[in-house]
């Protein structure tokens, strides 16, 4: 333990340590925490989540200037898709659903464990939408490559038409760093 603190000591004057405890937080926790049996439950929306991935490490950027604007812009997305309103059920026989402004959608999942990634088929068509998930005590970070975020809302929600104004500004935001992932976070029920 002694050595772990020492080890960060020494990096502390090259970084925040808010970024160094939340990089640990999702590269240690997370990674151990989020499994097949962690995601089973009902979640409700709690607000937008914006991360950077690389390495295969997820870093919350939330808290950052651009973090903080991204998920400024995705909550009025969010609501006015009716997203905000989400509830998802992953159920252990991996069928699951989400309901959303009231209609709920059945169908199935696969968790992959080592992507840390949940790919769901879902609906009369039974579209198929794949997110990078990070599950922390009783929160879920569920993610998307930002180039694809808006893609993914249009088909979980159907509110297509309500979103193309939206889609150059989040664009032109996640243009600004690579390997940016927005999404929203969950809390267990």
């Amino acid at each position: 333990m002694v050595t772990l603190c020492l080890g960060f000591a020494v990096q502390a004057n090259a970084q925040d340590w808010k970024e160094i405890l939340s990089g640990v937080a999702k590269t240690v926790v997370g990674d151990k925490t989020t499994t097949a049996t962690s995601i089973v439950g009902t979640w409700n929306y709690v607000g937008p989540d914006c991360q950077l991935k690389g390495d295969n490490v997820l870093t919350n950027i939330g808290g950052d200037a651009a973090g903080g604007e991204v998920e400024k812009k995705m909550e009025g997305i969010y609501k006015k898709a009716g997203l905000n309103t989400i509830q998802y059920t992953f159920n252990e026989d991996k069928t699951c659903s989400y309901t959303i402004k009231g209609k709920k959608v059945q169908g199935t999942y696969e968790f992959n464990a080592e992507a840390k990634t949940i790919t769901i088929k879902a609906g009369k068509l039974n579209l198929k939408t794949t997110a990078h998930i990070v599950t922390l005590g009783s929160n879920m970070s569920f993610l998307f490559d930002a180039d694809k975020v808006l893609s993914v809302v249009k088909t979980i929600t159907g509110a297509a038409s309500k979103l193309n104004s939206s889609a150059s500004t989040i664009n032109a935001l996640a243009s600004k760093f690579d390997g940016m992932m927005i999404g929203f976070e969950l809390k267990k029920q």
